[in-house]
C-alpha cells in the first residue's frame, strides 16, 4: 500500500508537562546540593510539590503521613540511616514506583533494586546526572499519558507482563483478540505500542503484524513481541513484517523496561517532529502551510460532492490596539487563551488554523449555511464571555466572523470569500458573524 494512503495514527504531540500541584513527589537524597536541584527542577519546571528530606527516618514518617498520595520517589540508596538500600523496603510496601539514585551500587544493592523491580537506577556523578534524573522523573510523570495495547490470550502471561508495566505507571488497554485491535486503535488514536505476548504467536502472528502495517507505519504506531528465546526463526519473520522489536524469554526486567521505553519513545519523537511542522508555535492551532496542504484536499473532495466544505475566517477585534496598549506579551496571552477556546468548540473532523497575526481560519465539514450561522454565532458568543488573564488584570474582547459555504473555482476563492464576509462583519460594527453563500442548500 502507497505511504500515503496509510494513516497518521495520532496528530498529538508527546505527552506534556502540566502535570498539576495535585501530584506529590519524594525526594530523599543527602547531598544537599543535590537534593535542591532535583526540587527546583520538579517545582518550578514540572509544577509538581515536591517533599525533600536526607534520612530513611524521615522518609518512613512522610510516607505514613502521606499514604497514597505519592506518584513517584526518588532516592538515594546510601542514605546515613539506610547506606545499603534499606529505604527501598518501605517504599516497595506501600507501592510506590521509585528511581534509585546512587554514587556507588553494590552487588548487594544491585540485588535489592532487582527485586524491587525499580524503575530506574541512575548514578550521580556529575551535574549532568542531576539533569539526567531529573529528565527521567519527567518521563515517569508522563507515563499515565503514554498508551499500550497489550494483546494476550492467556491469564498468566497477563498478569505477568502488566506487573511488569503497572511498576512504570503506563496505561494499558488489554484486548484479547484481533478484532478489538483495530477498535480500540480506532478509539484511542494516541496509542503508541502494541505488545504481544508468547500467547498470540501461536496462530497466524505474522499476519497480525502484516495486517497492521498496511495502516500504520512502524514511525506511526510502535509494534513489540515477547516470544520464546529458542524460536529464532519466529522473531526474523516478525521483524520482517513490520515489528520494531522483538523481546525474547526469559527476559530480565531491566531489559524489558528499556526495549518498552525505546518503542514508545522512538514514536513520541516523531509524533513531536510531525506535531512541530504542521502547529502555530503561540496557539497551538494549525500553521498556514498546514491548512493550504490540507484545505486543497478538502477542497478537492468538495468538488466531487463527497463532502460540504465552509470556511469561516476570525479575528479578534481591535487587536493592533490590544498590542499598542496593553503590550505584546497581552496579545499573545489573548491568542493562547482564544485558540483552545476556538478549537474545543470545533468537531473532531473540523480544521482550526492560524492564518495571520489576529486571524483564524476554521475549514468546517457538512456544515451547511444554516447550520453555519448557528456554529460560528455560539463561538462568537463564547469568545465574547472569555476573560484573558495577563499581568494587569484581566481583559475581555471579541471577534468577528466571516464565513463562506461557496467553492467558488477555487480553495484561494474561497479563502478571498471568506475575507469578503470578515470585511463585511467588521463594517457593521464588528462582534458580527456574517456567511455568505451562493447555493441554495440552507441546511
Amino acid at each position: 500500500m502507497s505511504q500515503l494512503k496509510k494513516a497518521s495514527h495520532s496528530a498529538k504531540s508527546n505527552p506534556g508537562n502540566d502535570f498539576g500541584n495535585h501530584l506529590r513527589v519524594l525526594i530523599a537524597e543527602q547531598e544537599q546540593a543535590v537534593r535542591d536541584a532535583l526540587v527546583d527542577r520538579v517545582e518550578k519546571t514540572l509544577g509538581v510539590t515536591a517533599d525533600a528530606v536526607n534520612t530513611a527516618t524521615a522518609v518512613r514518617k512522610l510516607v505514613e503521613q502521606h499514604a497514597g498520595e505519592y506518584v513517584l520517589a526518588v532516592v538515594d540508596t546510601r542514605l546515613p540511616d539506610a547506606p545499603n538500600g534499606e529505604v527501598l523496603d518501605t517504599l516497595t510496601q506501600h507501592s510506590i514506583p521509585t528511581i534509585a539514585i546512587s554514587s556507588k551500587v553494590t552487588e548487594e544493592i544491585a540485588d535489592r533494586l532487582l527485586d524491587k523491580h525499580i524503575i530506574e537506577c541512575v548514578l550521580k556523578r556529575s551535574d549532568d546526572d542531576i539533569e539526567l534524573i531529573a529528565d527521567t522523573v519527567q518521563q515517569t510523570l508522563c507515563n499515565p499519558q503514554r498508551k499500550i495495547l497489550y494483546f494476550s490470550k492467556n491469564d498468566f502471561d497477563r498478569k505477568k507482563i502488566r506487573g511488569l508495566l503497572d511498576i512504570h505507571r503506563y496505561t494499558i488497554i488489554d484486548v484479547r483478540n484481533k478484532a478489538d485491535i483495530r477498535r480500540q486503535l480506532n478509539d484511542n488514536r494516541d496509542i503508541s505500542l502494541i505488545l504481544m505476548d508468547q500467547s498470540t504467536l501461536q496462530s497466524n502472528p505474522i499476519d497480525t503484524v502484516s495486517e497492521l502495517r498496511e495502516h500504520y507505519r512502524r514511525e506511526d504506531l510502535a509494534i513489540a513481541a515477547v516470544c520464546d528465546h529458542d524460536d529464532q526463526q519466529l522473531g526474523a519473520k516478525l521483524l520482517r513484517a513490520g515489528a520494531n522489536d522483538v523481546i525474547r524469554e526469559p527476559m530480565a526486567a531491566d531489559e524489558f523496561y528499556y526495549r518498552i521505553k525505546h518503542c514508545v519513545e522512538s514514536v513520541e519523537r516523531v509524533r513531536e517532529i510531525k506535531y512541530s511542522a504542521t502547529r502555530d508555535v503561540l496557539t497551538g492551532a494549525y500553521n498556514r502551510d498546514y491548512l493550504f496542504d490540507m484545505g486543497e484536499k478538502l477542497y478537492a473532495s468538495a468538488k466531487r460532492g463527497d463532502i460540504k466544505l465552509t470556511m469561516a475566517m476570525i479575528e479578534i477585534d481591535n487587536f493592533e490596539q490590544i498590542t499598542t496598549r496593553h503590550g505584546a506579551e497581552t496579545s499573545n496571552a489573548v491568542l493562547e487563551t482564544l485558540a483552545p477556546l476556538l478549537n474545543n468548540e470545533l468537531r473532531k473532523n473540523d480544521i482550526l488554523a492560524r492564518y495571520d497575526s489576529a486571524k483564524f481560519i476554521c475549514l468546517a465539514n457538512n456544515v451547511g449555511n444554516h447550520n453555519a450561522i448557528m456554529v460560528f454565532e455560539r463561538i462568537r458568543q463564547l469568545v465574547n464571555k472569555s476573560q484573558i488573564e495577563y499581568a494587569s488584570g484581566t481583559l475581555s474582547v471579541s471577534c468577528s466572523i466571516g464565513a463562506t459555504t461557496s467553492l467558488d473555482n477555487s480553495f484561494l476563492d474561497m479563502i478571498s470569500n471568506a475575507q469578503r464576509s470578515l470585511l463585511a462583519a467588521i463594517d457593521a460594527g464588528k462582534n458580527n458573524v456574517v456567511v455568505s453563500s451562493t447555493t441554495t442548500d440552507d441546511s
